[in-house]
Order: C-alpha cells, then structure tokens, then sequence
C-alpha cells in the first residue's frame, strides 16, 4: 500500500488533472484495504498529506460518500493489482465529486434502469448506433466521419422517439458517467506504459452487443465517452460550455455538431444475433435469482415497511417486482437505518423503495432475545418471530 500512496501523491496533482478536465483540481479522496483508509485532501487531514484511519462501513465499493460532510471520492484497492487502473477509477470518482462541486443537477433515473425493457427493436436499433458511433470515432476521411454522425444521431433519435423515457435515460447516464469515464480514459493513456492500447478496452466494452444490453447502465459509460471524445473533433471548448450546460450530453453533442442531416437508415438483418441477446439477458436474470436461492447459511426473512435509503446501481438485478442487491443496500425500518453489504432480495409492488420484505443469508445464526433479533454486521430489529427453523428465520418489524 506505501508504494501506492506515494504513486498518488507524485501523480495526483492539479496541473494533470486540469489536462483532463477545464477547471478540474484535486478533491477529498481516499483509498482503502480490509482494514485501513488513506484520506487526501481532507479537512481532516490538516497539513498532512494524507492521514490514516481504522475501516468503517461507510468506506465501500468505488464509488463518492459525504465524509464528516465533505463529498469524498473513494476506491477500494483490494479490487485492483495495478496502480494505473487505481490512479484512473481515483480520477474518475474525483470528478463525480467535481460535478456534485459544480452543481450538476442531471443525474438519471435509476428506476428506469432496473425496468429497462428487453425490446428486440431497440435492440436492433441500438447495435447499429453503437457501431456507428465508433466507426464516427475511428474514420479519419471527414465525409465519411460525417456520414457516420449522421446515421449515429439518426438512430438515437428514431429510438427516443420510440422508447423516450428509456432512451431519456440512456442520455442520463452518458451525461453523468460519459465525462467520467472520458476523464479515466485520459487517465489511463496519461500513465499506461501502453498508451495506444487502452482506447481498445473501451472500445471492446462498446461494441459487446451481449453485454452492452446485460447491463445497460454500465454500457452508457462507453457510449457516453466516444460522444465525448467525438466532441473533442468538433469544439475546442465543449467542455467548458457543458459543465455549465442543462441538457444532456447526447443533445449537447447534437446541438454542437454543425452538420446533422437526417438520413434513411435500414434496420439490420441480425435477428438471430437479436434473439440470443434476448434470451441471454433473459437467462442472467434467472441465474441471478437461482443462484442466490441456493446461497448457503441461514435464510432471513424481514418483512413489514421497509424504506430503501441507499443502493448501487450498477449492482442490481430486476425481475418483476423483486430485485438482488448484489452488493449492498441501505433501509430504513421504524426510523432506525441499516447497512448491510452482501447479497439481498427485496420485494416490492409498485415503489422500487417501498420495500415490503427482504431476504438474506446469515453466516451465524441470530441471537434472538424475547422480541428482538441481533444480527451480526447488520444490527438488531425488533417484531414478531413468526417462522424459526434450523436454516431459517422469519421476522416482521
């Protein structure tokens, strides 16, 4: 870990990042293991590089946290053996941070991600505009760069005007995470020793059809940088203009680029492609499901009125009205707040966050005392035990 941060702080310095981004400086971060955390830039830190502190819960995943109310950017380490992908994730949830500093108000709705619909047109649709818009990124004849953005900005907009609020969403994401991603691209080429092959990570992550509508949040990253990196072709000063901006990045770039024509575009003959996506997507879920139904250890059921209070995106799996944090969740029961970082289901009906029962599975069997239940690193809940056997228990708050 020594050897990290003292990579982090030779290399994270405001006269790089400022290469990345106009206006973008170094804000409070940390990096942590199992059992330590390395705060930067910190009030907390004073006139000390960096101080260290014992774990807590509120330091997981990569992600940015109000620390001591100070908006943190954060990345675990025990995910990652090189310095260069630490250095640009650090990169990339620092300007979360800066975007959340700069008042950035467009962020995407995440209920809509979870009900993404499996539509085998938009599929259709959005495979060709993928493709487009890196072979856009890629040609270097400028009538042809032109056609591309074209036919690119043709389809998004013949699929916003069939899916809008799913689309809408799409746009979200790219708004927020497409900067993000294009400053952890700059990033990564700025200290790879492999500068020319870092665009083909992306590129690959692009153009993964399967993939790309697996998980659609995570796919509008790409989409999201190769818009900005095509920007970077049209306007000198795009970046300033749309951090003060009100409209997403896709409409940005349209309004940006001075020579859209509308043109004929014909939806690819890839059926069969379109089908296996389908089924596959389809699959996943019910893995998901199937597989956490056979987690090992005792099954807990807590039901009653449960608030959802925090969860991560990029880690959730829906189908119908149940949906697998596969990561962690925050709730609310009766005004009291729990964390609990492993998989969980939660059972709703018409609001994702009003939850009306969980399921988890517990390592150690709960201490269960009159009408309490204690649960090692999630807390004690308060009800009715109403089912109680060797490998499960059923509470209601």
């Amino acid at each position: 870990m020594q050897n990290i941060l003292d990579r982090i702080l030779k290399n994270l310095q405001f006269e790089r990042l400022k290469n990345y981004w106009d206006g973008f400086k170094p804000v409070a971060f940390a990096v942590f293991d199992d059992k330590d955390i390395f705060l930067f830039n910190h009030p907390k830190c004073k006139e000390e590089p960096y101080i260290k502190l014992v774990k807590t819960e509120e330091f997981h995943a990569c992600t940015c946290i109000l620390f001591e109310e100070v908006p943190t950017a954060i990345v675990d380490t025990t995910f990652f053996d090189s310095f260069e992908v630490i250095y640009s994730l650090l990169v990339h949830e620092s300007f979360h941070v800066f975007q959340h500093l700069s008042g950035e108000s467009r962020y995407p709705n995440e209920i809509l991600g979870f009900n993404y619909p499996i539509d085998f047109l938009n599929i259709q649709l959005r495979i060709l505009e993928r493709k487009r818009l890196f072979e856009a990124f890629v040609s270097t004849n400028l009538i042809e760069k032109q056609q591309k953005i074209n036919e690119f900005i043709t389809l998004r907009d013949k699929r916003i005007e069939l899916f809008p609020n799913y689309v809408e969403y799409e746009n979200s994401v790219e708004t927020i995470e497409g900067p993000a991603f294009y400053v952890e691209y700059q990033a990564l080429t700025d200290i790879s020793s492999n500068k020319k092959g870092v665009i083909s990570k992306y590129a690959e992550q692009l153009l993964d059809n399967n993939l790309s509508h697996i998980n659609i949040r995570s796919s509008c990253y790409n989409s999201g940088l190769f818009i900005c990196l095509l920007l970077d072709d049209i306007s000198k000063d795009w970046k300033v203009e749309f951090i003060i901006s009100k409209i997403n990045l896709y409409h940005f770039f349209k309004n940006t680029y001075p020579n859209y024509t509308p043109i004929e575009v014909n939806v690819p003959k890839n059926s069969e492609e379109v089908s296996q996506i389908i089924n596959n997507a389809k699959t996943t879920k019910l893995i998901a499901f199937k597989n956490f139904n056979k987690s090992e250890g005792i099954k807990l059921t807590v039901s009653g009125t449960i608030k959802l209070v925090g969860f991560d995106p990029m880690n959730i799996t829906q189908l119908n009205t149940q949906a697998l944090h596969l990561n962690f969740l925050s709730m609310k029961v009766m005004n009291k707040e729990y964390f609990i970082k492993q998989p969980v289901c939660t059972t709703f009906e018409n609001n994702f966050r009003d939850v009306q029962l969980i399921e988890l599975f517990l390592n150690q069997p709960p201490i269960h005392i009159d009408n309490r239940l204690i649960i090692e690193n999630v807390g004690e809940f308060e009800g009715s035990v109403i089912s109680k056997e060797p490998n499960s228990i059923h509470i209601v708050v």
